[in-house]
């Protein structure tokens, strides 16, 4: 691909990508460009946001930082971060962000989770649904195990494992059992203290092919959990 400027990369590849995830840039409601940021300096940067995500109450949800496709855009991630927690200071919580060149889209959820590359752009409804899990969750391992999904003791075990991957910053998890060891009651009872510890609001179950396709990786913002049969 020929290399061309920050003007031509926002027009032709990020500004569709916005509007496939339902950020229509008409609708002012929605997004903006090129927003001005409270107590920044000029230099090394210009201040300026270069698009803000609405929440319906006018509330920032996320803040896109654009670079040109030839620029490795995870270096604005300082960048990203003053301009989100400056907005912070004027608004109930921290905006999300995005680094975005055309080419690569990465996450950013500063101060509570590491940059990850995803597909896409959230859409309004994803934004919302991470915001509760922010604002609501609780240590999944402040969540009694429900013994009457599973009552066996390597169930218990395999459930805090998992637990103690994900409060250490892991976003997937393999749990190998042998058949017959009850994999589908420990599947319901980790998704139980998921959903009760509020990390989790959907739940999906689906056949390994269909966990790998790009649509649906983007769909997984809570858990990626993969189960094993072992003779």
């Amino acid at each position: 691909m020929h290399r061309i400027n920050e003007e031509r990369t926002r027009k032709q590849m990020i500004d569709p990508q916005l509007e496939k995830a339902g950020w229509y840039l008409r609708d002012h409601s929605k997004v903006k460009i090129e927003i001005p940021v409270d107590g920044y300096d000029a230099e090394p940067w210009n201040g300026v946001t270069d698009y803000c995500l609405y929440r319906e109450n006018g509330e920032v949800l996320a803040v896109v930082e654009a670079k040109k496709t030839s620029v490795d855009v995870r270096l604005a991630e300082a960048q990203l971060t003053h301009y989100v927690t400056e907005i912070e200071k004027h608004q109930s919580f921290r905006p999300f962000g995005f680094l975005a060149n055309g080419l690569e889209i990465h996450f950013v959820d500063v101060g509570h989770a590491p940059k990850r590359e995803v597909f896409g752009f959230f859409t309004r409804e994803d934004f919302e649904n991470l915001l509760y899990i922010r604002q609501n969750a609780k240590p999944l391992s402040s969540v009694e195990i429900n013994n009457s999904i599973v009552d066996r003791s390597y169930q218990h075990e395999a459930i805090r494992r998992v637990g103690e991957a994900f409060a250490n910053g892991k976003r997937k998890a393999l749990i190998v059992m042998a058949t017959g060891t009850g994999k589908t009651r420990t599947t319901m009872g980790l998704i139980d203290v998921f959903m009760r510890s509020n990390q989790a609001r959907r739940i999906l179950n689906c056949e390994m092919s269909a966990i790998f396709s790009p649509r649906m990786k983007n769909k997984l913002l809570s858990i990626n959990i993969h189960f094993q049969s072992q003779p």
